[in-house]
């Protein structure tokens, strides 16, 4: 009869030690990354058409940084490139079912601003403005006020 109990409290008590130590690997959300501001980036773009007997063929490099944002929270950068560059800024959405928003664009070579975001997300998608250009521009974010660039005129 001691069998019968050892092997009824072993049947209920492993199930049960097995899911105390599973419910240990379930983890919470992951916390979101903290972001030591100011940051720069370094980022390569280029603009290059060739034309060939098929017609233009136009090489576009548009790189994209995703920047993950508190809602309400002013964040403020900054664009020093030695190109002409067109910026576009888009929200990026809660749910992947809805569509990005597009909330600005700029174009040149020096320029500071702010945005306010509404969601957690924020896309900078850079592109060389002329044909025939490249360079590497400098993206700055911070959560403080930017100073304007000062470049000289060549």
């Amino acid at each position: 009869m001691k069998t019968h109990r050892f092997l009824r409290s072993a049947f209920i008590a492993l199930p049960l030690t097995a899911l105390i130590a599973l419910s240990g690997c379930v983890s919470p959300t992951p916390p979101r990354p903290v972001v030591a501001y100011p940051v720069s980036y370094q980022i390569p773009v280029s603009n290059t058409q060739v034309v060939s007997s098929d017609g233009p063929q136009n090489l576009n490099t548009s790189p994209t940084q995703d920047v993950t944002v508190e809602p309400g929270k002013t964040l403020y950068y900054q664009v020093v490139s030695p190109i002409d560059v067109t910026l576009t800024l888009s929200e990026l959405p809660v749910s992947t079912a809805a569509s990005t928003a597009r909330i600005g664009q700029m174009q040149g070579t020096t320029f500071t601003s702010s945005i306010t975001p509404t969601t957690s997300a924020i896309r900078f998608t850079f592109s060389a403005s002329q044909a025939n250009s490249s360079g590497t521009l400098r993206f700055t974010l911070s959560d403080r006020p930017i100073a304007p660039a000062v470049t000289s005129i060549h």
